[in-house]
């Protein structure tokens, strides 16, 4: 679902994303967004376990790992700092 481009999937690691639209046709998404992971949540990219699957997020000061495959279900529009 990669229409602009950028998923949570894409993100670097420091970068912060605001999450514009969520594919919850996956159930397992479906959990994803009962724990804050809805459009309009800004995340930021923690770090990433060694070949970078999961990720880790950061989310109203908590961190929620993520593996790519969900990653990829959630667009963001990168956070430039000065926003």
């Amino acid at each position: 679902m990669e229409i602009n481009g950028y998923t949570l999937a894409t993100l670097k690691r420091g970068q912060k994303g605001i999450i514009k639209s969520v594919d919850a046709s996956d159930p397992q998404v479906q959990r994803l967004m009962v724990l804050g992971l809805v459009e309009g949540a800004e995340l930021e990219h923690a770090s990433a376990a060694i070949g970078g699957d999961p990720i880790e997020f950061r989310l109203f000061g908590c961190g929620i790992s993520l593996r790519q495959e969900h990653a990829r279900f959630f667009q963001v529009a990168p956070v430039v700092a000065g926003d």
